[in-house]
């Protein structure tokens, strides 16, 4: 039940997030507004398809390559999205921003103690990515960009202590941390669209 509950808010959040996003894309005409888009649209699909799996088979998949794919599709358009988005402005050498491939590469080792040592590598490069490009704007980007660049930050943490509770807590009750901070998570992506869509909001279109 809880498994369930936790997957439909994701859904319904991120289904609101891709319309809002395309919409936003299709009207304005603009390219940050469509790598958003796809960010949400690809995290909305894995979700998706994860959510199916576990109602046609009563059990979460076993090997969700499917699913993993589309989170690092998403993974990507988020990272596009930042990078193109710094890029408007000059930002200095920011060092700091190299905590965060140590600390994604740091639990990315012990997640590979699991198991799928690919998967477990292509995310800690993908989230870092991400991850280094919100410590970048955060450090000295736009100011409209911050709230973003945040909720980004906060985005990328919860997403490790989700994959840390998993390999920690195996049990499927409500007392299981997995399915709040999933959640929370869900939350986080709903705030990132309204502190993108204040961001963007004087975009001319492109």
């Amino acid at each position: 039940m809880i498994e369930n509950i936790d997957n439909y808010v994701q859904l319904v959040i991120l289904g609101i997030c891709t319309v809002v996003t395309m919409y936003k894309a299709i009207t304005k005409q603009s390219r940050l507004w469509m790598l958003i888009t796809f960010f949400y649209g690809a995290f909305f699909l894995g979700s998706l398809y994860w959510e199916l799996f576990y109602l046609f088979r009563g059990e979460t998949p076993a090997k969700f390559y499917v699913a993993e794919f589309s989170w690092y599709v998403s993974y990507m358009f988020l990272f596009l999205f930042l990078r193109l988005k710094n890029s408007e402005k000059q930002i200095p050498a920011c060092w700091i921003k190299w905590l965060i491939p140590v600390f994604a590469g740091g639990l990315g080792i012990f997640f590979m103690t699991f198991g799928q040592i690919t998967s477990n590598i292509i995310s800690a490069v993908l989230m870092s990515l991400i991850g280094m490009e919100a410590v970048k704007g955060l450090y000295s980007g736009s100011k409209e960009m911050k709230p973003v660049h945040i909720t980004t930050l906060i985005f990328f943490f919860l997403e490790h202590f989700l994959w840390t509770s998993s390999c920690i807590f195996e049990d499927g009750s409500v007392f299981n941390p997995y399915y709040y901070i999933d959640i929370m998570i869900s939350i986080s992506l709903f705030v990132m669209l309204l502190f993108v869509r204040k961001a963007l909001g004087n975009e001319v279109t492109e």
